[in-house]
């Protein structure tokens, strides 16, 4: 679970894993330090922990 200064708006990280390639964006519209309200993963909402895959590329978008 992300824990950022709350004037945070966002911040990315591009992370490999295997053969995958996951681009990560955290946004923090409402200024939070902690907490999560949404993960997306290549725009649909996920309910559950992300699985690495060994292979493709994905874009993950947390909202804080």
């Amino acid at each position: 679970m992300p824990c950022i200064p709350k004037d945070w708006k966002e911040y990315k990280i591009k992370y490999k894993w295997k053969n995958s390639f996951y681009n990560i964006i955290v946004k923090n519209p409402n200024g939070k330090n902690t907490g999560v309200s949404k993960i997306l993963l290549n725009n649909n909402v996920i309910e559950n922990n992300i699985k690495l895959e060994d292979y493709g590329s994905y874009n993950i978008e947390v909202i804080m």
